[in-house]
């Protein structure tokens, strides 16, 4: 079959860090080029990265025919409406979380995707780490039975990479109105889109405490949130950019049993359980992950099933940090 040929918007950070590099080595698809926020950034990225085409803005990369997806890695508060752009354009989407910041935006995206009849996934690339596939088969096998607890704990110190300012995140994630909230969107969402995903029921924000603990800023680098999964479960999700800690940790407790993973999101996993049984997987390199979600993606943009996060559970996501952020105390 043809290669999926891709558009990116956004010509620094994630999109020069991470979407270029897995376009380029994933034989499925080709990078045409980029659109930024100014045609000189457009170029340096085309030269930067060897695509063939530079485009003044978004518009432009729109008006090419031979684009067929675009994956957006701008600013959170312009996801929803460049969504409804490109849908309207005929082009698949894969869009960064949040799908947007608030879940009438989130919805607004779904709907102009659903009408044009184009694919839509949101960039939850945790999911394809295979730990996390296992447990989510352990669940779906009522392994624990009916779930009364699940926990999942990540904290990731910032700056995440070496080319990041140490003193602080770039200022549209300073902007409340702007990122939607910062810790609980950059890697809150990824842990409560696993919570979600695993247990295969909705979820209800129960209460939140998000506070600013090492960096003096208007968004918050730490998070707690209480959420209510399906019908009597309770999920508690812990984030931040701001602490140390040994590693990542996801615990299921159930009628029947229990699932303990630990470092899965941050180095070689092991998952236990009640039955003594243990299961080690290597490490997975970052861009393996994006690599495995591009495919995903392909396969969906052709028609065949995935386990890709979709327009639903994008909003999902959406209502629960839209809650958290606008009706929380902060510390």
């Amino acid at each position: 079959m043809p290669a999926v040929r891709f558009g990116i918007v956004g010509t620094s950070g994630h999109a020069s860090r991470v979407a270029a590099p897995v376009l380029k080595r994933n034989p499925e698809v080709s990078l045409l080029g980029a659109a930024g926020s100014a045609p000189e950034r457009s170029a340096q990225f085309a030269q930067q990265h060897a695509s063939a085409r530079s485009y003044r803005d978004l518009e432009e990369m729109l008006g090419d025919r031979d684009i067929d997806a675009v994956w957006i890695c701008s600013p959170n508060h312009l996801h929803a409406e460049q969504v409804a752009r490109c849908a309207a354009a005929g082009k698949h989407v894969l869009v960064e979380k949040p799908l947007a910041t608030t879940r009438e935006d989130a919805e607004q995206a779904g709907k102009a995707a659903s009408g044009a009849g184009i694919t839509l996934r949101v960039g939850c690339q945790h999911r394809f780490r295979p730990a996390h596939r296992q447990i989510r088969e352990w669940i779906a096998s009522d392994l624990v039975g009916r779930i009364g607890y699940f926990r999942i704990h990540r904290f990731w110190r910032y700056p995440y990479f070496e080319d990041m300012d140490p003193s602080g995140p770039p200022q549209w994630r300073r902007s409340g109105s702007e990122s939607g909230g910062w810790v609980i969107n950059d890697i809150g969402s990824h842990l409560l889109d696993l919570m979600l995903w695993m247990c295969g029921v909705e979820g209800t924000l129960a209460g939140a405490l998000l506070a600013s603990q090492q960096f003096d800023l208007p968004t918050e680098d730490s998070a707690a949130l209480l959420v209510r999964l399906g019908e009597s479960a309770i999920g508690i999700m812990e984030t931040s950019c701001a602490n140390d800690s040994p590693g990542s940790r996801i615990e299921v407790y159930g009628s029947a049993g229990w699932i303990r993973a630990d470092d899965t999101l941050s180095g070689p996993a092991t998952l236990t359980t009640h039955q003594g049984r243990t299961l080690s997987f290597p490490s997975v390199q970052m861009l393996d992950t994006y690599s495995a979600e591009v495919t995903d993606f392909v396969a969906a943009v052709r028609g065949e099933d995935g386990i890709g996060a979709d327009a639903a559970a994008g909003t999902a996501l959406a209502g629960i940090i839209e809650t958290a952020v606008r009706g929380r105390p902060c510390v």
